[in-house]
């Protein structure tokens, strides 16, 4: 039967962490090579942990513009012969006919080739209502939106990057300018300013031409909508909502396919917490490799120190002052290099947010836990050298060269 042999000590805490960092500053080379791999593991959790918060407060902020009380019902052909489509009166009424529904607008888009001047491209060509840009809330670089009153007419506003994509030297694309589109001329009354996109987005409205809905059989196949954007009232029940509305918009031509903003946001941080959670065991096993390494520091200094040993225990050194001294040793190493790598895993994830774009972000939990994880695995490494230093034989440790 093993026995604990750090039963009584004479040193304080104080004292044992003071010889703890005198006898490591000796061995600085070691103890330093030792600390590496401590930090790259914490380093890595705690970047990982960092920046995968990041990453979920990015998730939501792409939503705060239209809210988690979203859906997206896009029609798809029933069959073959069917066109799968939208009834555009039906979507515009649902705020009427549901007490669920704050608004709703409907939509057709698709991408296609967009002429101005001497220049083409292609782009994100969308046939909308006045509605889009309050539900959407966007915001407008320059002139103005679709309004009611321009109904069918030859209209049209821009995003700001097919405006960049359709402009020339000398030929911006600025309110009044001319684009062509399957050989109708549009008169482009707005840009929209840059719009965060979310995957709930029935388009990019940046990479986008938007044209009234009342136009849109001179440039779609079928002038009715293909989808449309709800917003809800807050804390509605999504999958009852959804139901009710898929039976007030359902018609022979199409099958409606509801994606919800919630599902969407919980789907991609489901995602992010696979990859956190394979990244953050990449950094558990740089951690354990070095925990070896500051019980290798360890275990080397026992059998280096051991005339030392002897010495501290021929003048009164108990065993249990001997292994605590090993043990605060390691707990010292494995600590300062936590702290080490708290500080490289905080600029790392702080990097990778500004390459992002991201706004950086700190959850306060992540703070001790590079330090404390680091910790308790020199504190379980080093209990095997401390041990070994605890039980040498006073007698035998003095001999020894």
């Amino acid at each position: 039967m093993i026995s604990w042999p750090f039963t009584a000590t004479h040193l304080s805490v104080g004292e044992a962490i003071a010889e703890a960092l005198d006898n490591l500053r000796v061995q600085r080379q070691r103890s330093m090579l030792a600390l590496l791999g401590i930090l790259i593991g914490a380093a890595s959790i705690v970047a990982v942990l960092t920046t995968a918060h990041m990453a979920q407060q990015e998730t939501l902020k792409m939503f705060s513009r239209l809210g988690v009380d979203m859906l997206n019902i896009h029609a798809m052909p029933a069959d073959a012969d069917a066109t799968g489509v939208l009834d555009r009166t039906a979507v515009e009424q649902l705020p009427f006919r549901d007490s669920s529904v704050l608004a709703a607008t409907p939509l057709n888009a698709e991408h296609d080739t967009v002429t101005a001047g001497r220049v083409s491209d292609t782009v994100g060509v969308a046939a909308v209502t006045e509605s889009l840009a309050r539900l959407m809330t966007l915001e407008m670089r320059e002139g103005r939106f679709i309004a009611p009153f321009d109904a069918d007419g030859l209209v049209a506003v821009v995003g700001v990057e097919a405006a960049e994509k359709l402009s020339a030297p000398g030929a911006p694309i600025t309110p009044g300018a001319r684009i062509a589109i399957k050989g109708y001329v549009f008169t482009v009354i707005g840009i929209v300013g840059p719009q965060p996109f979310t995957p709930l987005d029935a388009l990019d409205v940046n990479d986008a031409v938007m044209i009234p809905l009342g136009g849109a059989g001179r440039v779609f196949d079928t002038p009715q909508p293909t989808s449309a954007l709800v917003r809800l009232r807050p804390e509605t029940d999504l999958d009852a909502a959804g139901r009710r509305i898929s039976s007030l918009l359902a018609n022979p031509t199409a099958t409606l396919q509801v994606i919800k903003a919630r599902d969407v946001i919980k789907s991609m941080n489901a995602q992010k917490v696979i990859h956190g959670q394979l990244l953050t065991a990449v950094g558990a096993i740089s951690l354990l490799v070095g925990g070896i390494g500051v019980m290798n520091v360890m275990l080397m200094g026992v059998m280096e120190r051991r005339r030392e040993i002897g010495l501290r225990a021929a003048v009164g050194a108990t065993p249990g002052d001997l292994g605590l001294m090993f043990l605060i040793e390691a707990a010292v190493l494995a600590f300062v290099g936590g702290v080490a790598g708290l500080v490289c895993g905080l600029l790392a994830a702080l990097v990778t947010a500004r390459l992002s774009g991201w706004t950086p972000s700190l959850a306060l939990w992540v703070l001790p836990l590079g330090p404390g994880v680091a910790t308790v695995v020199g504190l379980a490494f080093g209990i095997y050298p401390a041990i070994r230093a605890a039980r040498l034989s006073p007698i035998e440790a003095l001999r020894a060269e």
